[in-house]
Order: C-alpha cells, then structure tokens, then sequence
C-alpha cells in the first residue's frame, strides 16, 4: 500500500509498504479520505515520544470502503461507506470499569500509536467501525472524529443553553466546538485568536463576537462582553501557543475571563507549562475540567454531521493528494495563512 510515512521528528515522506491483513475480530477498509488534525501534527514534530515510534503512519481522522474482513469477523460487508473512531480502550483499568473509557490509563488512538489513515489501507477493530448514512459524503467522513470530541467535551463542561462562552483558539477543534455550541442557543459565544482568517471563519460558523489577542485583551473584551461578571464557560482549545506581548498564556486567560461559580475546559495539549493564578480561581471556587478523545458520542456525531446542522464543511480550507502530505505538513509548520482543515485523499482526484 502506499502510504505517507513520519520517518522521524518534522520528515514526512511516500513510501510503499505492504498491505496489512486483517486478523480476527478486524475490518480492512481501504481509505478515501483522511484529514491531518493538530494531534497529528505534534506528532510529526516528535512531541508525542516515546508513544508515536518513528517511522509512524498516522491519521486518526479518516473516512473508505470496507474492502475484506478478517476471519470468522461479523461487520460491516465489503463495499460498505464507513468511517472509523479511532479510539482503542482497555476494558480493565479502574476508569474503563466506571465507563470512562475516554480516561483509560492504556489508551491507543488507531493513527497514533497504530497504523492510521496516513496508510491506503488500514486493519481496524470491527467494533470502531460505522457505517455512513447514505447521504453524508465520504469526503466529510473524518471530520465525524473532531465533532465527537467537541460533541463530548461540551458534555463534559456541562454547558447549558442561555449560558456565554468563550473559545480560545479558533483552530480545528475550537471551531469545532464554536460551530456545536452556536447550535445550541448561548446567550454570548466569543471566539478568541490570533489569526483574523480563523476568526473570520469563527464568525461565518456562529461565534457572536471576537476577539484579536493581537489588538484586544481577551479577559477585559470578555468581561465587557459579559456585563463585567465574565464568561459562565470557557474552553481553551489553543494547545501550543505563541506568546504575544502583554497577553497571558491561553489557560491563564480562560481562567481569568470566567465569572465566580464558572467554569473552564481544557482540551489544549501544548507543551509548554502555563501559569494559573490560583488565588483568584479558588476565591471565585470555579472548576476546571478536562476532555479527551470521545466516550461513546460517534453516532450522534455521525447524525449531526449527517443532517448538515453541523456545518464541518466550511471548515475545510484545503484538499489535496497524500502525495502532497509534505506540502501540507510544510503549511501547517510555517502557520500558513488560511490554513485550518486540511483533507488528504487516497488516489486520483474525483
């Protein structure tokens, strides 16, 4: 198969490698689509060692056909349009016996610590695999991934209709949760960034207001917004940062922007440390929250992406070939204006 390969930390390269057989209880699906999400690209630049071993095949976001199924395998028959949720938990761990699997200690990520869809074809468990409804668009298929994140991490802040929210970070899973949320009646829904294209698009999927870190100071914008009280929720979804002057680290900033009782939920995995001021957060006794991955939430994200109430595709800024994988790894590493979603497709353009 041919497949786009991460031979070490920033190299990406096509390469031919053999085709993968499915084992029992494995469905092979020939891939058509994959799209590079930003987890994809900390491990590409190597921030994800010892996990991801180089050379590494990734792409967890990714849509094909069930070409074969492994022996003695019940599933989805060859020719069947699906789409993969990549997550893969242990069953046995303490949180994985609560039913929290998206907090398992042992947890694998098909396309992270597996061979994903970077590859033409992938082995993948019977039970992480879904069929598409007739009219979702295999193209759309891996943007189900990124809306069963937010579709969780909303379930996860307890988020509630009529409440304001800010955003910070209007890359592909901030605005995955702007364009969720905008759906779902806030009272204020405040995209926060640096990039004015990524904003533009913020608004385009329902954000009431935003913010330029470069021009304006988030927490004040976000306070004045919300009648001096502060936002009820705020999500940082920023991850890797650039530090602008006078601005406080992302994390900071949300903590800062939400009102006593608020909450704040972090779905950012930047490597760098970011200073809280704890004082402040323990007198307003607000919450923080993590998200990770999914917990179950790929049907509904398949319905909602589906019904096109979620408009995912507005999202996508560029579709190119896997050969051109090292192109587009190129545009994400030097910050290319526009660039937000970028789609991969397996063999020739349709």
């Amino acid at each position: 198969m041919r497949a786009a390969v991460v031979e070490a930390p920033g190299r990406i390269a096509l390469r031919d490698l053999p085709d993968p057989t499915p084992s029992p209880g494995e469905v092979l699906v020939r891939v058509e689509w994959v799209s590079i999400c930003g987890s994809d690209h900390h491990a590409y630049l190597g921030e994800f060692g010892p996990r991801v071993r180089f050379p590494a095949v990734l792409g967890h976001e990714f849509s094909g056909v069930v070409v074969g199924l492994g022996p003695g395998t019940g599933g989805p028959p060859p020719g069947t349009r699906v789409v993969i949720d990549p997550v893969l938990h242990c069953g046995v761990c303490p949180a994985c016996r609560e039913g929290k699997i998206s907090s398992c200690r042992s947890l694998r990520l098909l396309g992270i610590d597996l061979p994903g869809g970077f590859g033409s074809l992938v082995a993948a468990p019977a039970h992480t695999v879904f069929p598409l409804p007739a009219g979702l668009d295999l193209r759309l298929g891996p943007l189900v991934e990124l809306a069963s994140i937010a579709c969780h991490a909303a379930a996860r802040s307890r988020y509630a209709p009529g409440e304001s929210v800010a955003v910070f970070g209007a890359g592909k899973l901030g605005l995955m949760v702007v364009a969720l949320l905008a759906r779902s009646a806030p009272a204020r829904l405040v995209a926060v960034d640096l990039d004015p294209s990524r904003l533009e698009l913020a608004k385009k999927l329902g954000a009431s207001d935003v913010v330029d870190v470069r021009t304006a100071d988030p927490v004040a914008r976000i306070r004045e917004l919300t009648g001096g009280d502060g936002a009820d929720l705020a999500f940082e979804a920023v991850g890797a940062w650039r530090e602008v002057p006078g601005r406080r680290p992302p994390v900071t900033a949300a903590a800062e922007s939400i009102r006593n009782g608020g909450r704040v939920l972090v779905l950012g995995q930047g490597p760098d440390e970011q200073p809280v001021a704890w004082k402040s957060f323990v007198w307003k006794e607000a919450e923080i929250i993590a998200s990770r991955v999914n917990r179950g939430e790929f049907p509904r994200a398949i319905a909602l992406v589906a019904s096109g109430r979620l408009p995912v595709g507005e999202m996508v800024t560029h579709e190119m070939s896997v050969e051109q994988a090292p192109e587009a790894f190129r545009m994400l590493d030097e910050h290319a204006p526009g660039a937000v979603k970028i789609l991969l497709r397996h063999g020739p353009k349709p």
